[in-house]
């Protein structure tokens, strides 16, 4: 492989052998038998690796080779915790080491050197012997595999620029949605304005997964949204916590945390959620339902108000459907699989573009691959992209993968289908990337998966290989392999058609679970209040994942009742945990490369107030540390000894205070990705030092000094950076010295973008201030202002490098708004959000604009400032590279506003993607 990497086919047998050769080179194994017993050790273990890459290329080995392969996988992560060790222990008696001890401390040191290697030689001499019995094993069969692909290519892996459309939500884009949407919409608003359809309405789609249920329940969600007073999209999923789906709608309605409703019971959720729909006109869409005893207990919150409120439920069983549809049949809509027409246009749009691109010679086979997908949806894009995923047109690949999908032909849509084809996709993923795949398991289902957390986590494992400098950029690629390929969906994209977060659709989950618990014994997931015994298991659990809900919180669940060896850990993470009772004693991982924890507000008064975390300054392997707590933590003072550290993050959302960073936190010098939010204390005194700093955030100008913000010059790798302005009276006299003084102090090479916010809820502005203008690199800005006038808008349009612009107006608008056919030259994404809107696009305005999304108010009493009349948003038509507009009107006249509003983007060209709702109460 071109880089030794951790797999879930191998272990940790690549980058085992490049520490057993170190090992070899250095010192440490100079002891009389060491040296001999590595070297031996190494060769066996390199014989085994090569063997155990053919065998991940197998389709289906033998069941006595899967026992070998993982005994063999299972022995390279002991053989690399003891050889991880010994190096810890001697690093760390070199390291204690001072320049003036004397004599007797000298001998003591050595001694320790000494013992260290002593028990070294014995446990090499422990696992050869084990090496050797497995290895006995092996030559009783005859392996003849495939040879394996290569690891993660080094070069830019970008997303398949035809791959979004398949995602969007602009009208036309989606194949095949049409024809169900406008049925779907006129089972809805049949008969409005009579009597009798005043009544509450639900529609329930059916039908088998990967049909595109989903998908058709949004896009009539954002056709008829904008007509209801509330309206809430959440999903159920297979394992439901009623409580959370509760707190889900309750808070999404309300636009409100939800850990506001941490402490309310099941009941207490019902009547509010109630109460607040009681005068609405409500529009839910609750997908995924298994199980019509959930949909029995969340309808009760669903109260008929004759208000010509409706409800779109999505499941695959029928007897739920009937069940949420009270039996009457005509509300239930089956989703059928696509046409020929719709599936041959979604499979070679999404291979070259467009159907009419297919080579005459492809046609044939084509139609055979598509027949066994059998009009289903997400079997059309999954195999379409594998096979846009290979270099060239090759028929013979073609046919070889028609092949391999087995005799469908003329079968019914079932769960063994669908689940063919998405194994075929996994098997004819190159290893690394099966690695990644089954990581996601780790993630609840429905759940948005932020790509930076996951390739950091990834990288930390050592999926795409222990580099220096330069494994989050392969782990990227490999996301971004993972979208090209269907294996993962888009959820968030950036300006620059950048994935930022993804979904793992519950039929891909489905696959990774069966390939990760009975297959890989990759992961390990604890679900709820599920119980998992690992006593007596063949193999050690390595990456142990709990996933916690609000009923457990109260059951007073603890992790404590699955039986495992923390020390064999080298993934942790517990979500949904509200003290160190979850999780095993932070003292004992001490293998443990990935931890995840999280602790929730107190639901008890007993509750402890504060976790302390000091331990972890003793996880010496530890490379990627996230914590998020609603409570207060203790954390250790000092943490250089976590030599391997690379992020660290902790959020503490429900802080108003700024959180201290260790006093050694510079020494680190892995140290690429560090977050503290809000905001940090202050940086250390020594910031220069932490050369390898990639991602700052987010700290705060005032409470810095001078010669510290100077320090930011010496960071040559820093590529993000996230400053806080404090607007408060003592702040404003030095504010623009502080920024002139960060601004040269910015790394010289030009490529670190600058994230800054200048506004909180309680403070702003009075004008945009003049400094802001001299921020030339400014890459993103927040900035809050009472009043925005001519000169304001002229120092923000002079930004060069301005993309993103999040813009709070406190004051309704003397005059309007008016973006000239100058200035913002790069601009890509416009938040504006202000009492009154009145603004004005000139022709050649903001060329780039990609996003814009308005908040405000249309009402009697912002109209008399100036407010929301028909000109709001003028001039719209000139935007020409417009893709999205989202609105978000609060106000009496919202309805007359939204009409005004749809009259100006109307104008458009382009016809760019609208979303708006109707908000309760007003801005500001």
């Amino acid at each position: 492989m071109q880089h030794a990497m951790v797999s879930v086919a191998t272990g940790v047998l690549s980058p085992l052998l490049g520490k057993l050769s170190a090992l070899v080179e250095k010192e440490y194994a100079q002891l009389k038998g060491v040296r001999k017993e590595t070297i031996s050790l190494q060769e066996e273990l390199r014989s085994m690796n090569a063997l155990l890459e053919r065998l991940a290329a197998e389709d289906d080995p033998d069941v006595q080779v899967k026992e070998w392969r993982n005994q063999i996988r299972d022995l390279s992560y002991d053989i690399e915790d003891c050889v991880d060790d010994f190096l810890r222990r001697v690093e760390h008696d070199h390291g204690s080491k001072k320049p003036d001890v004397g004599f007797f401390q000298k001998n003591i040191s050595k001694l320790k050197a000494l013992g260290a290697r002593h028990d070294i030689a014995e446990k090499i001499r422990e696992l050869k012997a084990r090496v050797d019995d497995v290895s006995k094993r092996r030559s009783r069969y005859n392996f003849e595999g495939a040879s394996s692909s290569a690891g993660p290519a080094a070069a830019a892996v970008p997303i398949d620029p035809r791959l979004p459309a398949l995602y969007a939500t602009a009208p036309g884009s989606l194949v095949g949605i049409d024809g169900p949407r406008e049925e779907i919409i006129k089972l809805l608003t049949e008969g409005e304005g009579e009597l009798g359809n005043t009544r509450l309405m639900v529609v329930s789609i059916v039908g088998f997964g990967g049909l595109g249920k989903t998908t058709l329940a949004s896009e009539v969600y954002r056709e008829l949204g904008e007509q209801f007073d509330c309206r809430v999209i959440v999903s159920v999923s297979q394992s439901p916590d009623i409580i959370k789906i509760i707190t889900k709608i309750l808070s999404r309605a309300k636009g409100q945390p939800s850990h506001m409703y941490d402490a309310r019971d099941q009941q207490d959720l019902i009547e509010e959620l109630r109460s607040y729909l009681l005068h609405k006109r409500y529009f839910l869409v609750i997908d995924d339902i298994w199980d019509k005893h959930v949909w029995e207990v969340i309808s009760c919150a669903f109260p008929d108000n004759n208000h010509g409120s409706r409800v779109i439920t999505t499941t695959r069983v029928e007897s739920v459907a009937r069940a949420c549809c009270i039996h009457r049949r005509e509300c239930i809509y089956k989703m059928n699989p696509l046409n020929g027409e719709d599936s041959r246009r979604l499979f070679f749009n999404r291979i070259f573009g467009s159907q009419g691109a297919c080579p005459s010679e492809l046609q044939e086979v084509s139609s055979k691959i598509l027949r066994k997908c059998g009009g289903l949806p997400l079997a059309i894009i999954t195999i379409a992209s594998l096979l846009a995923s290979q270099a060239g047109e090759v028929k013979e690949y073609w046919e070889y993968l028609q092949n391999s999908m087995g005799s469908i032909v003329g079968t019914d849509c079932s769960l063994e289908v669908m689940r063919q084809i998405l194994n075929l996709s996994y098997k004819n993923l190159p290893p690394h990337l099966k690695t990644c795949f089954l990581y996601l398991g780790a993630y609840p289902e429905d759940t948005e998966v932020w790509r930076d957390d996951l390739v950091r986590q990834w990288a930390a494992e050592g999926f795409v290989g222990r580099m220096p400098v330069g494994a989050v950029g392969v782990a990227v690629n490999c996301f971004n392999e993972l979208v090209n390929r269907s294996m993962v969906q888009p959820v968030k994209i950036d300006y620059n058609g950048e994935v930022l977060s993804c979904r793992v659709h519950d039929m891909m989950l489905d696959l990774i679970i069966r390939k990760y618990s009975a297959e890989e014994n990759f992961l390990t997931v604890v679900e709820h209040s599920q119980e998992i015994k690992i006593r007596g298991w063949t193999h050690s659990v390595r990456r142990l994942f709990h996933l916690s809900d609000a009923a457990e919180r109260r059951r007073d669940m603890r992790i404590a009742a699955v039986d495992i060896d923390p020390s064999k850990l080298r993934s942790f993470s517990t979500l949904g945990s509200s003290t160190l009772g979850h999780i095993p004693p932070l003292s004992e991982l001490k293998f443990i490369r990935v931890l995840i924890l999280e602790f929730l507000f107190p639901t008890k008064a007993s509750d402890a107030r504060t976790v302390n975390l000091t331990a972890i300054c003793k996880l010496f392997q530890l490379r990627y540390l996230k914590i998020r707590s609603e409570v207060a933590m203790l954390l250790p003072t000092q943490i250089r000894a976590l030599q391997h550290l690379e992020t660290l993050e902790i959020v503490s959302p429900r802080k108003k205070m700024s959180i201290a960073l260790p006093s050694d936190v510079a020494q680190l010098p892995c140290l690429s990705y560090l977050s503290i939010l809000p905001c940090m204390a202050s940086l250390p005194d020594d910031i220069g030092a932490m050369r390898c700093l990639r991602s700052l955030a987010s700290i705060v100008l005032e409470e810095n000094s001078l010669d510290i913000i100077r320090g930011l010059r010496h960071l040559t790798n820093l590529k993000e950076l996230y400053v806080r302005v404090p607007v408060d009276d003592r702040f404003v006299e030095t504010a623009e010295a502080r920024v002139d003084v960060l601004y040269s102090s910015l790394p010289e090479h030009g490529d670190c973008k600058l994230y800054l916010t200048a506004w909180s809820p309680w403070a702003w502005f009075p004008v945009v201030p003049q400094w802001v203008g001299r921020l030339e690199k400014l890459y993103s800005l927040e900035i809050g202002v009472e009043e925005l006038c001519r000169e304001g808008v002229a120092v923000l349009a002079g930004l060069p490098a301005l993309v993103r612009l999040d813009l709070w107006i406190r004051a309704a608008p003397r005059e309007g708004i008016v973006i000239a056919g100058t200035g913002f030259p790069v601009l890509k994404h416009l938040i504006v959000t202000c009492r009154a809107l009145r603004l004005t696009f000139e022709a050649g305005a903001m060329p780039r604009l990609q996003k814009l999304k308005l908040e405000f108010n249309a009402d009697g009493a912002a109209a008399e400032q100036g407010g929301c009349d028909n000109n709001a948003l003028a001039g719209v038509e000139h935007l020409s590279g417009l893709k999205e507009i989202y609105a978000r009107i609060g106000g009496f006249g919202r309805r007359t506003a939204v009409s005004a509003l749809r009259d100006a983007i109307g104008l458009h060209p382009s016809r760019p993607r609208v979303d708006i709702i109707c908000m309760q109460g007003r801005y500001g």
